[in-house]
């Protein structure tokens, strides 16, 4: 007798969510790390977020370890604000929206590169969740006003609409 066979439907179904319930735990088994998030920032976000703590002298903590700053420092610091986005699930979400919507569309690829500038940064990939979030809000309103617009009537249907009305993808209704 065999305990697994791999021509049985149930056993592969099975086997597919027991997978899926071992990448949850392990997923989960990720704790918050303040001294992975406080490696992770720049030395502009260090200096911020010390600010904010009202450290006088920011210039002694800069290079510390996390573990290294004083617990009532710390205690003032909100590190979750400088998470990247790469590194949460909501985060890397919106980070594959834009890197979607940056390959369909030079305009949008631009658009990011231009978002990027001011904030000193050279990927999104080295965007925080907060920052990702901001860029990803704008990049579809940008997107979305510059995609073409066909007339039926008396709406407006988009161009996704119009693919969807004619089964070649796009928005497929709720």
């Amino acid at each position: 007798m065999k305990i697994f066979d791999y021509t049985n439907p149930n056993h592969i179904r099975i086997l597919k969510e027991e997978l899926e319930r071992a990448k949850r735990i392990v997923r989960e088994g990720k704790v918050y790390s303040a001294d992975r998030l406080w490696g992770n920032m720049t030395p502009e976000e260090r200096e911020s977020a010390l600010y904010v703590a009202k450290v006088q002298d920011t210039k002694e903590f800069l290079d510390a370890r996390w573990d290294d700053i004083p617990a009532d420092i710390q205690d003032l610091i909100d590190l979750s604000e400088y998470e990247r986005a790469t590194d949460s699930n909501v985060g890397r979400s919106l980070y594959r929206g834009t890197k979607y919507a940056m390959t369909q569309d030079p305009m949008a690829n631009r658009f990011v590169m231009s978002f990027l500038k001011p904030l000193n940064k050279a990927a999104i990939e080295d965007l925080t969740v907060g920052e990702m979030s901001s860029l990803n809000v704008k990049l579809w309103r940008f997107v979305k006003r510059n995609e073409p617009k066909i007339s039926s009537g008396n709406s407006s249907l988009t161009a996704d609409d119009y693919k969807a009305m004619q089964g070649r993808g796009g928005w497929q209704g709720d």
